[in-house]
C-alpha cells in the first residue's frame, strides 16, 4: 500500500493505492490516525488507487469519521470505485460518508461547509 498526504486549498488529502486490508490496514492507522489532530477539521481520503476495501479497511475508515465528527470535523472521499462503492452500500457504511468523484470536488465541497 502507498499512501501519500498533501494539501490541497488548506484541507489535507490522503491518498491511498493499493488494498486497505487486514494486511495494510494498521499502516494506513498510523499514517490517517495522527493526522487528525484536535485543529483538523476535514480530511480527504482518494481511494482512486484503492481497489479493495475489507471489513478491517472499513473499520479505519469509521474510526477516522467518527474521530473527526467528535471534533467538529468531517471526512469525505474521493474517487471510490465501482466495487468499494457497492461494498460501502450493502454494509450500510454509505450512509456515514459523502462520496465525490474526484479529489477537488470533494476539497470544494469541503471548503464551501457543503459536505
Amino acid at each position: 500500500m502507498d499512501i501519500q498526504t498533501s494539501k490541497q486549498d488548506g484541507v489535507t488529502v490522503v491518498a491511498l493505492s493499493g488494498n486497505l486490508d487486514g494486511n495494510t490496514v494498521n499502516e494506513a492507522q498510523e499514517k490517517i490516525m495522527p493526522l487528525l489532530s484536535a485543529d483538523t477539521k476535514s480530511l480527504v481520503l482518494d481511494l482512486k488507487g484503492c481497489g479493495y476495501v475489507s471489513s478491517a479497511g472499513l473499520r479505519l475508515l469509521l474510526m477516522a469519521a467518527k474521530q473527526l465528527n467528535s471534533q467538529g470535523g468531517i471526512l469525505v472521499l474521493s474517487g471510490v470505485c465501482d466495487e468499494i462503492k457497492d461494498v460501502m452500500e450493502m454494509t450500510g457504511f454509505s450512509n456515514f460518508f459523502k462520496s465525490f468523484p474526484d479529489i477537488s470536488a470533494a476539497v470544494a465541497a469541503v471548503r464551501k461547509g457543503g459536505a
